[in-house]
């Protein structure tokens, strides 16, 4: 939706859809309790959701509104690497001056000034079938080649520079007496820079077999790029760190390893500052839940938020 006055929009961006399969009402239903609100999606991300939506409605009730246009994007497919609404993001993070995060603060409180990127690959190896017994001499095994591949793959992270490989889900083969013709994996990257996102790319996607007589084949790519810490969106951290003092509480300056739409604002060079949502627990468990005494202090910060910036 759009709200405001006019001129350059701020964009505020959050998701409405969770991990949670169906029937997890059933293991983590709805409740207040204990100084929280429990239920599935409740920190990753309906809180967010609900203290942005609240802030417009404080506002109006004010009489007030946004200092400028305000476009609010909730996207369904975030847990899912946004591919449908991807486009959409980015068009709306080029006409904006700044782009918001409602996702869940770090655990404490912080916001999220930076998050790694992700880049996702599947290697598949095509080798030569043959007997492991009798003539295994004219076979190429895939399986050999690609446990090769996935050594030297795990050599491309950096840990000096944060850069992590997982290597994730493994398979090849039919038989224990057929040398492998085919097998495959699936390797998840993640980096803090452009710079390290694009190394370990080069690398993939010019790798080679050790094996001549096998073949490599690989997809995949860098789905969003690290959301990094710039002087413009240091300055939004700025703004709403000394906002949150004269409420009475502080947030910090922290980092994620794990990724939103907010990498994906920054990847086309809209500011962004990340982990604006309440603070709370248990992201993707059956012990998801939200500090409800942090509910009226995001309210009133993000209402703050929509009123100066």
């Amino acid at each position: 939706g759009d709200f405001g006055r006019g001129g350059a929009p701020l964009l505020l961006i959050g998701h409405m859809d969770t991990v949670h399969g169906v029937g997890t009402l059933e293991r983590l239903p709805f409740a207040v309790r204990e100084g929280r609100v429990w239920g599935p999606g409740s920190y990753d991300m309906k809180g967010g959701l609900a203290t942005s939506l609240a802030a417009l409605r404080l506002l109006a009730e004010k009489g007030k509104g946004p200092r400028a246009d305000l476009c609010f994007v909730i996207t369904c497919d975030e847990e899912r690497g946004s591919p449908d609404s991807r486009g959409l993001i980015e068009s709306e993070a080029r006409s904006a001056r700044a782009a918001l995060v409602v996702e869940p603060s770090v655990p404490g409180g912080a916001a999220k000034c930076r998050r790694k990127g992700v880049a996702a690959y599947d290697l598949t190896v095509s080798g030569k079938a043959a007997h492991s017994g009798i003539e295994p001499e004219k076979g190429a095994s895939a399986v050999h080649e690609l446990a090769k591949q996935i050594n030297w793959m795990y050599n491309l992270a950096s840990p000096a520079a944060g850069t992590t490989l997982n290597v994730g889900v493994v398979g090849g083969g039919t038989r224990e007496n057929v040398v492998a013709e085919l097998a495959h994996c699936t390797a998840d990257v993640r980096f803090w820079t452009r710079a390290e996102a694009e190394r370990v790319d080069r690398a993939l996607c010019a790798a080679q077999p050790f094996d001549k007589r096998c073949k490599l084949s690989i997809r995949g790519g860098i789905n969003r790029w690290a959301l990094e810490e710039t002087e413009e969106s240091a300055g939004l951290f700025e703004r709403a760190r000394a906002l949150a003092a004269t409420l009475g509480f502080e947030i910090g300056a922290g980092e994620s390893g794990g990724a939103s739409d907010g990498n994906i604002t920054a990847g086309v060079g809209c500011a962004t500052l990340d982990g604006l949502g309440p603070d709370g627990s248990g992201a993707h468990t059956l012990e998801e839940c939200v500090v409800l005494e942090d509910l009226p202090r995001r309210i009133a910060l993000m209402a703050g938020l929509f009123e100066t910036l």
